[in-house]
C-alpha cells in the first residue's frame, strides 16, 4: 500500500493517461524525412520519448548529423501540434479511474514533459475541466522532470506537502522526480517502459490495472 495520508496524485500524461506513442513516433519521422534522415521504428520511440522535445529530438538524430537537431525540433514542435489527438486515446480503464480517485476525495493534477499548451490539450480531448485540480507541461528547460520544481508549484497550489502527495508515472525519469520532490511514487507497467526498467531504477511499488491503482490508493 502507499504511504498513509496521501491526498493527492500527480500524474505523468504520455505513458500513464495516455497511449501517444503513434502519433508522436509518426510527426517525427515525417520530419527526419524532410530532413533527409531515415525514419526510426515506432518503437524505438519508447525509449526517447519522456524528457522533452529537444531530448527527443536529439536522440532521434543520435550522434550522425549534430547540426540538424536545432531545424529537427522546430519542424517537430510544429508538424506534432497540428495532430496530437489523431492516434492517442486514453488507456483502457484511466477515464473512469480519475473519475474515482476525485469521487474518493483525492485532488488531482498532471504533470507532464510534453509541451504546456499541448499538455492541456490532450488531457481537456478525455477529460473535463473539473477532473484536475492543475495540469502544467513543458516550459522552461531547466525546470523539465526530473526537476522538481513543478511538484513544488503543484503542492503550493493544492495547499499540501509534497509528503503527501503521489506521483503516478510510467519512466524512472517520473520515479525520480518524486524522489527529489520528497514524494511518493506509483509506477505504472502499462506504458512505454518495461516492469524492468521500472524495477532496475528503484521503484517500490508497480501496478499493472487501473484497479490496482484505485486500491493502493483506497480509491
Amino acid at each position: 500500500m502507499t504511504e498513509p495520508g496521501i491526498r493527492a496524485c500527480i500524474f505523468d500524461l504520455d505513458g500513464t493517461l495516455v497511449d501517444s506513442l503513434r502519433d508522436i513516433a509518426e510527426a517525427l519521422n515525417e520530419c527526419l524525412v524532410l530532413l533527409g534522415l531515415p525514419p526510426r521504428p515506432a518503437d524505438d520511440y519508447r525509449y526517447m520519448v519522456g524528457e522533452g522535445v529537444p531530448t527527443l529530438c536529439q536522440r532521434a538524430i543520435g550522434q550522425t548529423h549534430p547540426l540538424l537537431v536545432g531545424r529537427l525540433i522546430e519542424l517537430a514542435r510544429a508538424r506534432y501540434r497540428v495532430r496530437p489527438l489523431r492516434y492517442t486515446r486514453p488507456y483502457p480503464g484511466l477515464v473512469p479511474a480519475i473519475r474515482k480517485l476525485r469521487e474518493a476525495g483525492l485532488r488531482l493534477a498532471v504533470l507532464s514533459n510534453k509541451p504546456h499548451e499541448l499538455t492541456i490539450r490532450v488531457v481537456r480531448a478525455f477529460w473535463n475541466k473539473n477532473a484536475f485540480d492543475c495540469i502544467q507541461g513543458y516550459v522552461e528547460e531547466e525546470h523539465r522532470k526530473p526537476d522538481p520544481f513543478y511538484v513544488y508549484r503543484i503542492c503550493g497550489q493544492l495547499d499540501l506537502p509534497p509528503q503527501q502527495v503521489c506521483l503516478v508515472g510510467d519512466t524512472p525519469t517520473d520515479l525520480e522526480t518524486a524522489r527529489r520532490a520528497g514524494a511518493a511514487f506509483i509506477g505504472v507497467t502499462w506504458g512505454f517502459r518495461t516492469r524492468e526498467d521500472l524495477t532496475q531504477a528503484g521503484a517500490a511499488l508497480l501496478v499493472d490495472q487501473p484497479e490496482q491503482l484505485l486500491r493502493e490508493l483506497g480509491a
